[in-house]
């Protein structure tokens, strides 16, 4: 695994396709060097240096320490903050900043100290607290996970996890136009209208960035609570 992750930093492949997002934002008319932004899992953050340096402003969240000298190194233009971005967005009584520009650039598969996150599943249902009016969403799915062998305990997690969010369907090879209707209608659900979507291979044939610009609803009174998720899957065509 570690020499699949190196040799991908090495040919610089996400890079690349997060210069092909920028490219299609601009395409749909977005000027993005008014908008102020956020990644809420930095990592290294060699993957939002192109959003860091083309938007007004740029924030970035991590929560390992060890990282905080490189992320500064590799974003010198962003506002590096170290803190639990899923726990500060579960906290109803915590204050957020709102934003126009949202990177959701997640750890793929279970993580945490006991693996009780995945994915992107624990973040975006509270997103609506980091969006004042409208806002673009890029996010991370995983149509087809590769689950390694040696990690048993992860898989079952995993396959548990995602059966949860998505239903009870192939979570194993999932269409583009399944994850678009899904969190079409999630964002629905939430108050959210859609202006445009819009997804982007990242690495063929597993990962995508799906873009999603939203704007609330004038009745957006019925916001989605934590207590009220449930797999949408449902409400769509099946996979």
């Amino acid at each position: 695994m570690e020499k699949i992750v190196e040799k991908i930093l090495k040919k610089k492949l996400f890079v690349l396709k997060s210069e092909i997002v920028k490219e299609f934002l601009e395409e749909k008319g977005e000027d993005i060097s008014k908008l102020n932004g956020i990644e809420i899992f930095g990592g290294l953050g060699l993957n939002d240096r192109i959003f860091a340096e083309s938007l007004k402003n740029f924030e970035i969240w991590e929560i390992e320490n060890k990282l905080e000298s490189d992320l500064i190194k590799n974003l010198p233009n962003a506002d590096v903050k170290i803190c639990d971005s899923i726990r500060i967005l579960k906290n109803e009584r915590q204050f957020v900043q709102k934003y126009d520009l949202i990177l959701i650039d997640n750890p793929i598969g279970v993580f945490g100290d006991t693996l009780e996150y995945c994915e992107h599943f624990d973040v975006i249902k509270n997103i609506h607290k980091l969006i004042d009016k409208k806002a673009i969403i890029i996010f991370l799915v995983n149509k087809r996970p590769f689950f390694f062998k040696k990690f048993v305990k992860k898989n079952e997690l995993w396959r548990k996890r995602r059966r949860e969010f998505y239903g009870d369907l192939n979570i194993k090879d999932m269409s583009t136009k399944f994850l678009l209707n899904f969190y079409t209608e999630l964002f629905n659900n939430m108050g959210f209208k859609i202006d445009f979507s819009k997804n982007i291979p990242r690495h063929y044939p597993h990962l995508d960035y799906l873009v999603y610009k939203i704007s609330r609803k004038s009745n957006d009174e019925q916001i989605l609570k934590n207590t009220d998720w449930i797999s949408l899957s449902e409400l769509m065509k099946k996979n």
